[in-house]
């Protein structure tokens, strides 16, 4: 990122004229005109100076609502500006970080051997440079695929104030990014009890950007974010209890040593893309069933799984024998062998507005529209079996699409990336998944197998008119 790109940029996003730019800045045309291209850079001593009246002049032209979305082209991880003075903040730090990078540039420094290293501190310094240098290397290799590394304690209250508050617009262009994350149950666990934010819909959230592989470390991992080949940010927490640091790494020497101890550390591998669980399959049908050991404390159903699939429906889908009869019994698990039996509103209006039900693994089922309540009154023949009787429930909450499975000790998470085509399962050796859920839920779910066939009929019948209310 070049001063006078990023200048040129902002001066496209805000529609203003140049030379009114120029004369809020007491320079001339022709001086920032050299600027803009390149020729010539402000000295250094008013570096800071021009960094706030440029920032102050854009923020005036740029803020209003949701004005983080003008400028994703320039900065694809941002976060929402509550106020114009947050936005001129932004601002500021990021033209002062270009002309930083543009002084050292000029001065024959080398980004790769840099002879110190920089370091932020507060948690408004931190947020801020942290949108700005990711971007900034997101828009200097636009087609090189980008491999991420991370300890960050995303839902750890102490760091909630900053990673909370991140908005992503790197999917949009379709471009490959591996993202993994490393974690200890302990500290993972700790988190999510004392944490405000949903780290489902946060996991949710991220596989519609990345590709998200989370590692399950056996030791307690420092915070870091490392962008394997280019850049480290190490995380501390001062004396004080709750200042934090972070510093910025850049030294190819130290990167490649640090990416080396980190793939010596004991971490286990608990997420895996549909092909991988297919492979695994294909070789043991009934894995996932025996992990759990038979059976389902809780399964939760906030994608539109297809449970009511035909044997016929079932036989035409792509996949091999094993994985049909793999997902098979775990459906029949779910079904006869789970004590709670949840599914969202969301989910059930989604198949019937799209007709689309997902088969994990094997694909989607299209039902046409003549068909779909037809195909959501099998609930009763199920029901009408006694296993899901006195155990389904449908709730309204605002939950993360997602279709999970929990056992004691066991918990698996099923995403579906529409916006990338993907699969992902991950598998959590804990009890937290079930206990997030389960607060998700209670206090605003209907039992209505409780009140009869009669409330399931009428819901069927809201729905079709686009009434639905429960």
């Amino acid at each position: 990122m070049k001063t006078g790109a990023l200048l040129e940029s902002l001066i496209n996003l805000a529609q203003i004229q140049k030379t009114d730019l120029a004369i809020s800045m007491n320079m001339t045309p022709s001086g920032l005109s050299k600027i803009l291209t390149g020729k010539r850079l402000p000295f250094f001593k008013e570096k800071r100076a021009f960094s706030r009246q440029a920032a102050g002049y854009f923020a005036e032209a740029l803020f209003c609502r949701d004005c983080y979305l003008k400028l994703k082209s320039i900065f694809p991880i941002l976060y929402d500006f509550s106020t114009k003075y947050e936005l001129e903040t932004f601002l500021t730090y990021a033209i002062d970080y270009t002309l930083s990078s543009d002084f050292f540039e000029e001065n024959g420094g080398d980004r790769d051997y840099p002879d110190r290293e920089l370091s932020f501190l507060g948690k408004t310094t931190i947020l801020n440079m942290f949108c700005v240098t990711i971007s900034d290397y997101f828009m200097t290799e636009p087609e090189t695929p980008l491999e991420f590394y991370s300890s960050l304690p995303t839902i750890d209250p102490f760091y909630s104030d900053i990673f909370s508050r991140l908005k992503f617009s790197v999917a949009e262009n379709g471009r490959r990014i591996s993202f993994h994350h490393l974690f200890d149950t302990p500290s993972f666990e700790a988190s999510a009890g004392r944490s405000d934010t949903d780290i489902l819909s946060y996991l949710s959230k991220m596989e519609q950007y990345v590709d998200l592989t989370l590692w399950q470390a056996e030791e307690k991992v420092a915070p870091f974010f490392l962008l394997k080949d280019r850049f480290l940010l190490v995380f501390s927490n001062q004396i004080d209890g709750w200042t934090p640091l972070m510093t910025f790494i850049t030294h190819k020497s130290y990167l490649t040593l640090f990416f080396h101890s980190l793939t010596k550390k004991n971490a286990r591998k608990i997420s895996y893309s549909g092909d991988e669980v297919a492979k695994l399959l294909e070789t043991d049908p009934f894995l996932i069933t025996r992990l759990a050991g038979g059976h389902f404390d809780a399964v939760y159903n906030f994608l539109p799984i297809g449970y009511l699939s035909s044997p016929e429906e079932f036989a035409q889908m792509n996949g091999k024998e094993p994985v049909k009869k793999g997902i098979s019994d775990l459906f029949r698990c779910a079904i006869e062998k789970s004590d709670s039996f949840f599914i969202s509103v969301d989910s059930l209006s989604s198949f019937y507005n799209t007709g689309k039900v997902i088969v994990p693994l094997l694909g989607t089922v299209e039902i046409a529209k003549d068909l779909r309540i037809p195909y959501l009154m099998r609930y009763d023949t199920v029901i009408d079996k006694g296993a899901l009787h006195g155990k389904v429930r449908i709730t309204n909450n605002a939950l993360p699409k997602m279709y999970a499975l929990c056992a004691k000790e066991f918990s698996l998470i099923y995403l579906n990336g529409a916006t990338r085509g993907s699969e992902k399962i991950h598998y959590f050796h804990s009890d937290i998944v079930r206990d997030i859920l389960d607060d998700e839920v209670a206090g605003d779910s209907m039992q209505y197998v409780e009140f009869g066939h009669e409330l399931w009929n009428s819901y069927i019948g809201g729905l079709s008119k686009g009434q639905a209310w429960i």
